[in-house]
């Protein structure tokens, strides 16, 4: 598989390069799903084109037709119409099953929906991928870990994680995880995790940002036993604010954490077990994992995002 890279252009501001000169295409980026993952991918990525590069028309979709909807099918053609000259970018891979133009960039951040349970549910998700790549100007995905599993070209550019989940590690005494509590999580392997050791577990989803910083800032053991990832942006969150790791022994988390996460296979118990005492025990130097999480800028993942979309013409 070929794996390609974006590569950045000069930043519009904070830099002594001449001026970046606006795109010649105006760029629509759907961002009607922001609750998800995906969704805060989407949401960092346009803020940061939008303050970098402020003369791009940049329009970002906030409302309408969510994820798989019927409802988004149909608003596409009245969509297309009011941006007829538009290049899109799709930060998923549920595009419009007709007349996408070939100006367009489709993200696929995994293939985890190989994972999911029911036939049909897999069919649908793989058909759809398909129809993506077909139609895409461009495909970008989030880690090489990803590329590698994509049937076509891919440009890969990792994500960013916020300066806000930076702070003060303070350690309290539970475990946590983060994140959609869907099977391929693995949630219940953390549970089982806790109650051998004897210690508190606590799960964070759909909780408001400060909120979840509060909880990082805490958590004296951040557990990722997923089973598959694209990315793992909830190890930079907790890296970023200072907090050590136990994670699954798969491509994409060792490549987002580096040395800095103790990585286990997934279905060790044991080796789960011995892992997060020997951190819960010595949780070692914040500030190498808060290094570490600072190099994933949103900044930088827009820059290359707006590469890839000059590229498209």
């Amino acid at each position: 598989m070929v794996i390609t890279y974006a590569m950045p252009t000069a930043l519009a501001s904070g830099s002594s390069a001449d001026p970046v000169a606006p795109l010649r295409r105006p760029v629509v980026c759907d961002l009607r799903d922001a609750r998800t993952g995906i969704g805060r991918v989407a949401l960092e990525t346009v803020r940061a084109w939008q303050r970098l590069f402020p003369d791009d028309q940049v329009t970002a979709l906030t409302s309408g037709g969510g994820r798989y909807s019927w409802r988004a099918q149909r608003e596409w053609p009245t969509l297309r119409r009011a941006h007829p000259n538009a290049t899109w970018v799709w930060f998923h891979w549920d595009i419009p099953w007709f007349g996408v133009p070939r100006r367009s960039v489709v993200y696929v951040h995994d293939r985890i929906h190989r994972q999911e349970a029911g036939w049909g549910k897999r069919w649908v998700a793989g058909a759809w991928m398909a129809h993506a790549f077909r139609r895409a100007g461009s495909v970008v995905t989030v880690s090489e870990a990803t590329a590698r599993e994509l049937p076509v070209p891919a440009v890969v550019i990792p994500n960013g994680v916020s300066t806000r989940w930076q702070s003060g590690w303070s350690p309290a005494d539970y475990l946590l995880t983060v994140g959609e509590p869907r099977p391929y999580k693995n949630i219940a392997l953390a549970e089982q995790v806790a109650r051998t050791l004897g210690v508190p577990h606590r799960h964070a989803w759909r909780v408001d940002d400060d909120a979840l910083r509060a909880l990082y800032t805490g958590a004296r053991v951040v557990l990722m036993p997923s089973r598959a990832e694209g990315f793992g942006l909830p190890l930079l969150e907790a890296f970023s604010a200072g907090a050590p790791v136990v994670a699954s022994d798969i491509p994409a988390l060792r490549e987002v954490g580096g040395a800095l996460a103790t990585y286990v296979p997934v279905d060790d118990v044991a080796g789960w077990c011995a892992a997060v005492q020997a951190a819960w025990s010595n949780g070692g130097d914040p500030v190498p994992r808060m290094q570490w999480a600072a190099g994933f800028t949103w900044d930088r993942a827009a820059t290359q995002l707006r590469a890839v979309v000059a590229a498209l013409g």
